[in-house]
């Protein structure tokens, strides 16, 4: 499986992130709590992907280590959790609400 990695070089605005909140700090808590859930589910996919293939590999004559780098090549890439964060983002995709401050306290 050849390896693709999709460099995105745009350049994202704070004005383009202020619009789509109420302020700046608020879109950086929504993207971190949003990046560390799809970093969360790609891990899990990831590892799910990765012990199904050492499973598979594992009837072969090849020692555990050879497996471990050569099932590298055959694992996919994920997209960068903050690229895909931003996307959603910037397409409204991406919806949050604030929580009554009563149930905070």
């Amino acid at each position: 499986m050849e390896k693709i990695y999709d460099k995105d070089d745009r350049k994202i605005s704070q004005e383009q992130l202020e619009e789509k909140s109420d302020n700046i700090y608020e879109t950086i808590m929504v993207l971190g709590k949003r990046i560390r859930q799809i970093e969360k589910a790609n891990n899990e996919e990831f590892e799910k992907l990765r012990n199904e293939l050492m499973d598979e590999r594992s009837e072969s004559e090849y020692t555990r280590d050879y497996f471990s780098d050569s099932a590298e090549e055959d694992l996919p890439v994920f997209p960068k959790a903050i690229r895909v964060s931003i996307d959603e983002m910037l397409n409204d995709k991406l919806e949050f609400e604030y929580e009554a401050m009563k149930d905070i306290e």
